[in-house]
């Protein structure tokens, strides 16, 4: 009774008419639900990018590590590994700071755009 009359109240507030047949199929018995098998891609670290301008490159997990040089938005880079709130990073091409390709160090998390790991 109480969800014919959250149904009644939902299509008044509403002001349709498709509310009302939520109640008869919610009396109905529920379908199991079906697994679609999707094609999982998996999460790759190599297509990461760098989010803020100005963002150091240093030498130690830390932001007392010496700078190697600064990296800017979309620079391409490779995850290595993780320290707590820190990437180990390897450039993919120059950076926009002069950095060659295939440097590494350690950016903040913060300012790297993460992998896209996942289909649409």
């Amino acid at each position: 009774m109480r969800r014919i009359s959250l149904a009644l109240t939902t299509a008044a507030l509403i002001g349709g008419t498709a509310a009302l047949a939520a109640p008869a199929q919610a009396a109905a018995p529920a379908a199991a639900p079906q697994r679609v098998a999707a094609a999982a891609k998996p999460c790759n670290a190599d297509n990461a990018a760098i989010y803020t301008d100005g963002t150091r490159l240093r030498t130690k997990p830390s932001a007392s590590g010496a700078v190697k040089g600064q990296l800017y938005f979309g620079d391409p880079i490779r995850i290595l590994s993780k320290s707590g709130k820190w990437d180990y990073v390897q450039l993919k091409a120059k950076s926009r700071g002069g950095l060659s390709k295939g440097a590494r160090g350690y950016v903040a998390h913060a300012n790297i755009i993460p992998p896209y790991c996942g289909g649409l």
